[in-house]
């Protein structure tokens, strides 16, 4: 007896012979803008020209949201004169049957919701047939461009709590004050731990929204600082996303079974681990495993991707805190010829942003500085450093700098708070903008291989001769 296998199949539909459509509601929606304007304000926050399939229903719409920006006068007989003006092509009985539709506009805004509905349901089967076509005669590329489409259609729905009377946001504002005065009284961190004492100090922890870049010169250790706020963020219970576009998964596990277990990089490296070293892995590995921690290193990433990940991830509740390593790799291509690289960088910059408050947490976004640093007698990073694009210190809430006098020479470092201060083992924060805050100098110690990194208060930490 032959044994049946099992075999995947998908539920095929026919195709869609007739777009969603609804005359009906048109007309009713124009008439009644007719016959009361005073609606069209709040109909043009529902719906645009592209909700009306009839070509000359949707010229029609276009001519009052026209009069409504002037803030004309509108009726049957001014519109029409309109109409005549733009060559719409719009004939008087056509019109006159529109105000015959409705008794009045009650129901305006109903109706406009409705049509929207319509719309979107166009816009799905539009979608489908395209998805269709693309899928079978060109795969590449076609899940980015899927999730765009999807993503561009969802987000053009109505959202009910898109406007809010202030009065709400006074009430939500002092809610979210008193959340603070009682962490703060706890001595807990108000908003997402960053793992540094100072840092929490000046910021008051990572907030939902903020968009954080890190930035520094190849080296300096921008991957290492980010493990280390993703470690503990994690370890607070804010599940954390990495998307690191530089190095494997593998190599960022690797580097944290190191500062964890304080095992010679050098030793990992090469496989040079005894049986304590195996013991204190082991145990750093369970520790580590039940951080919420998920990792993505995928080379070329979007930011279109990203979001959709971060979305679906936030909805099962993996997903408080974003940091994607780093903006220089992300695939900005639009296949514009005639965009810019500077432009592309601003708008995955821009998109960073709109994801950090859509999903309502933090992105840390990693970013390399200009070479200008090196060339300067003086090698204190400036905001005007950042590589490629000023939009990015226009969309950062907060930006800090990643330093290490030690690796331009420097044997001391002058502070204004521990006076002068050997270069070994320190690392610097400039906190160069903060929206929110002060700005300053962040002094922390770390190990050679930048596996541990410590409060400068804390004390020294442990070396190893190699770097990871």
């Amino acid at each position: 007896m032959k044994r049946r296998e099992s075999i995947t199949t998908y539920n095929r539909v026919a195709p869609v012979e007739e777009l969603p459509e609804s005359p009906e509601l048109e007309r009713a929606v124009l008439g009644a803008l007719i016959l009361e304007p005073a609606y069209l304000p709040d109909v043009r926050a529902i719906v645009e020209s592209s909700a009306f399939l009839d070509a000359n229903n949707g010229k029609i719409f276009d001519v009052l949201a026209a009069m409504d920006d002037e803030q004309a006068k509108i009726d049957l007989y001014t519109l029409l004169q309109r109409c005549k003006q733009t060559g719409a092509g719009i004939e008087t009985a056509y019109l006159a049957q529109l105000t015959q539709c409705v008794g009045s506009g009650v129901n305006v805004l109903d109706h406009a919701r409705r049509l929207k509905d319509v719309e979107i349901r166009r816009r799905l089967c539009l979608f489908g047939q395209e998805l269709s076509a693309r899928a079978a005669a060109d795969p590449d590329g076609v899940l980015d461009w899927a999730t765009e489409e999807i993503t561009a259609i969802a987000s053009d729905t109505v959202r009910a709590g898109d406007i809010m009377p202030l009065s709400d946001v006074l009430r939500a504002t002092l809610d979210r004050l008193e959340q603070r005065q009682k962490a703060r009284l706890s001595g807990a961190c108000v908003g997402v731990p960053t793992g540094l004492q100072r840092l929490d100090a000046i910021t008051g922890g990572w907030r939902g929204g903020q968009l954080i870049v890190l930035a520094g010169r190849p080296a300096m250790g921008k991957s290492a600082v980010m493990l280390y706020f993703a470690r503990a963020a994690a370890a607070s219970g804010v599940p954390v996303c990495i998307f690191s576009l530089e190095m494997p998964n593998d190599q960022l596990a690797g580097r944290m079974l190191v500062g964890g277990s304080d095992v010679s990089a050098g030793a990992f490296r090469v496989g040079n681990i005894d049986a304590d070293g195996w013991y204190k892995l082991e145990q750093t590995r369970s520790a580590l495993s039940a951080l919420p921690v998920y990792l993505n290193d995928r080379a070329g990433i979007s930011m279109t991707t990203i979001r959709s990940q971060c979305r679906t991830l936030q909805r099962r509740g993996r997903c408080g805190m974003v940091v994607i390593d780093y903006l220089q790799l992300l695939d900005t291509s639009t296949g514009n010829r005639t965009s810019t690289r500077e432009r592309e960088v601003a708008e995955a910059s821009r998109a960073a942003k709109l994801l950090a408050k859509e999903i309502d947490a933090p992105v840390i976004l990693l970013s390399q500085l200009s070479r200008k640093v090196e060339e300067r007698a003086d090698k204190t990073p400036l905001l005007s450093d950042l590589r490629e694009s000023g939009a990015i210190e226009q969309d950062a809430d907060i930006v800090a700098f990643i330093d290490r006098p030690a690796m331009y020479g420097a044997q001391t470092i002058e502070t204004s708070r521990y006076g002068t201060i050997s270069s070994e083992g320190v690392g610097v924060l400039h906190i160069a903008k903060n929206r929110e805050g002060a700005t300053g100098r962040i002094y922390f110690r770390h190990n050679d291989s930048l596996t541990q990194i410590t409060d400068y208060e804390t004390g020294t930490t442990s070396t190893s001769e190699n770097p990871f």
